[in-house]
């Protein structure tokens, strides 16, 4: 019992290591997020551990049955004509025999390796079922860390939104003050610096609220969200996506997404675990060896019989079922998993076309604020401010192109989220990396 629990205390060590909470540095990459994720994420842990349930299984196929041994001692009696009364005298004896537990047979009909075929394709379903997980998880890593930075700059924006509004305010109750404007255009002064202040507090949420959902995928387990981000949301060009036709993108997918090739395993299992079942109806013959010894003792002298060697066979009699259900559960499993391998081509292909859609939208929309929109706005505003301190513009005025403006930077930093997850998700879509 000791022994157990001293092997047990050896393992916890490597087990709690393997689950510590990861330290989140500050600032924070993407790169480095990723290499936490890869290490202490725990849905990844998980499918890790679905894969080290495969090895255990593809171990265990290739046990060969133990073989069984059994022994006899034999204590009878005897009766002895010659002595009167009929005498029962001692017959003592023993028998060992020995079967290979159809050890041989499983072995030359084909039943181990059938079983070997079958686990073997289960890995490699369980790993690519993995290196999916990891697909799909990376992404929402991916994504969320672009929304912790959407988050980070929408606060910065926010804030200096709000001191350009307490400027304008406070120039406006000077010159309220002074009998320059009337109430009403103070009011809206007031009314703007005030709902610049909810949306600085509401941004100030939002970037909690994407540091807690990034600390989770990352494993953490605790309240650290006092980590800074390193990285700023802002446009690169993806030449080898742009320079790529869609067609070849789908290729890509095909080539090398893990769904499919898990797909493609698990049909391969199927098709093995078919013959399985019907090399089953062939019995289990078990070749089994005995020897048996036997001592007669009277009262002249001891006669010892002569030994005897027993070879033989036990096999079930398959006459009244021969394995139809399991060969027709098999088959039926088979059709399941080719049919699924064909969803999941057709996936990919609807997954790469939606991606790709979405990719070049976004890119086409983040170049046109780029190029126009955001300098648009920023000059309309910053002419409409100068106008309106000045005098020669309106309150209502000026205003409206300080809300069109910062309406068009909000619009642009969703755009470029928009353009990451989408050339994130073309990733996922064709299963290598793309930047």
């Amino acid at each position: 019992m000791w022994i157990t629990l001293s092997l047990l205390s050896l393992a916890l060590p490597t087990a709690q290591a393997t689950l510590a909470e990861p330290d989140l540095p500050s600032p924070l990459s993407l790169d480095r997020a990723e290499q936490i994720f890869l290490t202490h994420g725990l849905d990844l842990l998980i499918a890790e551990a679905q894969v080290a349930g495969a090895e255990g299984d593809l171990r265990a196929a290739h046990v060969v049955q133990n073989p069984i041994v059994n022994g006899d001692f034999l204590y009878g009696f005897a009766v002895n004509s010659s002595v009167p009364g009929n005498s029962f005298p001692a017959v003592p004896g023993w028998t060992v025999g020995l079967s290979d537990n159809a050890a041989i047979e499983d072995i030359l009909a084909g039943k181990r390796g059938l079983r070997i075929d079958v686990a073997s394709r289960a890995l490699e379903a369980a790993r690519h079922s993995r290196d999916d997980a990891q697909r799909t998880l990376l992404t929402q890593v991916r994504n969320a860390f672009t929304a912790a930075l959407l988050a980070q700059q929408n606060l910065d924006f926010a804030v200096e939104v709000q001191k350009s509004y307490q400027q304008t305010r406070d120039l406006n109750q000077t010159r309220f003050d002074k009998g320059s404007i009337s109430q009403v255009d103070l009011t809206r002064v007031v009314v703007a610096q005030l709902e610049s202040l909810q949306q600085r507090d509401q941004a100030a949420a939002q970037l909690i609220q994407a540091k807690a959902a990034l600390a989770f995928l990352l494993g953490s387990r605790s309240h650290t969200l006092g980590f800074a981000l390193e990285g700023e949301l802002s446009y690169r060009p993806m030449p080898r996506i742009d320079d790529i036709e869609p067609d070849d993108l789908a290729q890509l997918g095909l080539q090398h997404r893990p769904d499919l090739q898990a797909a493609v395993s698990s049909r391969e299992q199927n098709g093995f675990a078919v013959a399985q079942a019907k090399r089953q109806v062939f019995p289990d013959i078990s070749l089994q060896l005995s020897y048996s010894q036997q001592y007669i003792t009277t009262e002249a002298n001891g006669v010892v019989s002569p030994p005897t060697l027993t070879v033989g066979l036990q096999a079930p009699i398959p006459l009244f079922y021969q394995q139809q259900g399991e060969i027709r559960r098999a088959e039926a499993n088979f059709l399941v998993a080719e049919s699924q391998e064909q969803k999941a081509r057709a996936q990919v292909i609807s997954d790469v076309s939606q991606a790709d859609a979405s990719y070049r939208a976004s890119r086409d929309m983040v170049r046109r604020m780029e190029g126009e929109l955001l300098r648009n706005a920023k000059l309309s505003r910053d002419l409409e401010e100068l106008l309106y301190r000045k005098g020669a513009a309106s309150l209502l005025e000026f205003l409206d192109a300080q809300r069109t403006y910062i309406a068009t930077n909000l619009e642009y930093r969703q755009d470029l989220q928009s353009y990451w997850n989408a050339v994130y998700q073309l990733e996922q879509a064709t299963g290598i990396q793309l930047r």
